[in-house]
């Protein structure tokens, strides 16, 4: 499986909206989707932090992310049950779940042998996305 970068995404999934950002910056039309990439690497080499804040605009998945982003909060050591360790508890991440999915926190998100469920799996692959973002802005 070969690796796809940000601009590989932004350009398969979104190319009208990053051929519109590239136009708005004086970049000549893209006659393919690796042309648009390409484009856009040089773009975000050019103009950093403002590129990338741009591209974070059309980011198909920016309502995600915005979610993830905003349901994330510190630990501040109220209780026993927001302790998660290799073998801790995972209320927390199912009190997190329940808010995403009900609107409510009060209920209680029933979970596999190991503790994980669907949920638990999709908020992780949200971490790890924004993660990579986060990670992606700061080597550029």
């Amino acid at each position: 499986m070969s690796e796809i970068t940000l601009y590989d995404y932004l350009a398969a999934n979104v190319p009208t909206e990053c051929m519109d950002i590239l136009a708005s910056h004086g970049y000549d039309d893209a006659n393919s989707v690796d042309e648009i990439a390409e484009d856009l690497k040089q773009f975000v080499r050019e103009h950093r932090t403002e590129a990338l804040a741009e591209l974070a605009e059309v980011h198909p998945d920016l309502e995600l992310l915005k979610d993830m982003v905003g349901i994330s909060t510190p630990y501040e050591g109220n209780s026993d049950t927001e302790y998660l360790n290799a073998t801790g508890t995972l209320d927390r991440i199912s009190n997190i779940e329940n808010t995403l999915m009900t609107g409510s926190s009060s209920a209680v998100t029933p979970t596999n042998e190991i503790g994980l469920s669907k949920s638990d799996f999709i908020l992780g692959i949200g971490v790890v996305i924004v993660t990579s973002l986060l990670l992606h802005k700061n080597k550029v």
